[in-house]
């Protein structure tokens, strides 16, 4: 969930400089970003509003390491718990 919010919030950034139609996809497909966090909470059988929106608010905080630890069932430290991006890492 943490790679999809910051994803989301970099296409976001760039919205207000598009024009035209690319920026009504750009808004769809960070808003489908964002709601993959909520499914993963809810596979995992979470409180997903409540996790979300705790995560959406320490992103926008300036804490871009904050994600789902579905293990623990709360808030975690990505970068602490070694959990990273599959495509970068």
């Amino acid at each position: 969930g943490c790679m999809e919010m910051l994803m989301a919030d970099a296409i976001d950034k760039q919205i207000p400089q598009t024009a035209g139609k690319a920026a009504l996809a750009m808004e769809a497909f960070a808003r489908a970003l964002r709601q993959l966090p909520t499914i993963i909470a809810d596979n995992a059988g979470l409180d997903s509003s409540e996790l979300v929106t705790q995560m959406r608010a320490a992103h926008a905080s300036g804490d871009h390491t904050a994600g789902l630890d579905v293990v623990s069932g709360e808030m975690g430290n990505m970068q602490a718990l070694g959990i990273r991006e599959a495509y970068k890492s």
